[in-house]
């Protein structure tokens, strides 16, 4: 995937000000979609903000790695609805001339739950969502959008079986909550060094390994990083960038792995926040 400007962190604020400036692009549209529900029996629905790409753009998640900016959420709500923050499927890892970025293509739901007031006072109410980013192919533009819906609580809603599909690839590939590997993380001069153990992970059968972040700024991005194994644990080494912003106190963010499975490479990720050990020998 090749596109022509290659944007640091640097540029940030000043994307940031282009976006005020402009409308949507039409190389990508978004909606919100949700999922089926009972309004007699269900206390929680899920819902989703869509995003469809045309073909070759991408689209930012929420650390953008080094291009582009990452994808925001600002909802417009009554005071009385209560939902959860939007959650992030597991990015691809775009690559040009050494500069590494993560984001999406073709089309992403961005799942959030909404929490039905107790009353039942409400018939309908309004989601509005003002949605900032940045879209590139061989060149990038501004992607501005303010998508609004009315959730209609008289009645069930079943969606549409495209919908129902885009739901379930979405869930597949949310990022778990890690209670499967246990994770020490070790930091040197250049680099950290994360050693994982599990036991319900086949560490014999990862085909690759990666950390993303959360924030920018601290690590080298990269489409790979080193990574050695043996039969009941893997060490990954992730380099700290050129320019890294602070020495960080722990590391936030997913780790990504590529499991051989007799259906193919399947790909799972697992939520981490840990300490960073500091190292005495600092090589």
């Amino acid at each position: 995937m090749k596109y022509s400007v290659i944007f640091t962190t640097s540029l940030i604020l000043f994307i940031t000000s282009l976006l005020a400036q402009y409308g949507s692009a039409d190389e990508a549209r978004a909606e919100i979609i949700f999922d089926s529900f009972n309004p007699d029996s269900d206390t929680i629905i899920n819902a989703g903000i869509l995003i469809t790409l045309e073909k070759d753009w991408h689209i930012y998640w929420r650390n953008s790695g080094d291009s582009g900016i990452p994808t925001s959420f600002n909802f417009d709500l009554l005071e009385e609805i209560k939902i959860s923050e939007v959650q992030w499927p597991i990015p691809k890892i775009f690559e040009f001339e050494g500069y590494a970025s993560y984001g999406y293509e073709d089309k992403v739901v961005f799942p959030f739950q909404i929490k039905i007031p107790f009353d039942k006072t409400l018939n309908s109410f309004e989601i509005a969502v003002e949605i900032k980013s940045l879209i590139c192919k061989d060149l990038c533009k501004p992607f501005n959008a303010e998508v609004r819906k009315v959730l209609d609580l008289k009645s069930a809603y079943n969606p549409p079986t495209e919908i129902k599909e885009l739901f379930i690839k979405a869930l597949n590939q949310l990022p778990e909550k890690n209670d499967v590997v246990n994770i020490e993380a070790i930091g040197y001069s250049d680099k950290i060094s994360i050693k994982i153990n599990s036991q319900r992970l086949n560490t014999t059968k990862i085909k690759s390994a990666h950390f993303i972040p959360y924030e920018n700024g601290i690590f080298r991005n990269s489409l790979n990083q080193e990574f050695t194994k043996n039969s009941d644990s893997i060490v990954l080494n992730v380099e700290y960038g050129q320019f890294r912003t602070k020495t960080p106190e722990s590391i936030e963010g997913i780790l990504i792995f590529e499991i051989r499975s007799e259906e193919g490479i399947k790909k799972i990720s697992y939520e981490i926040n840990e300490k960073l050990e500091v190292s005495n020998n600092q090589k």
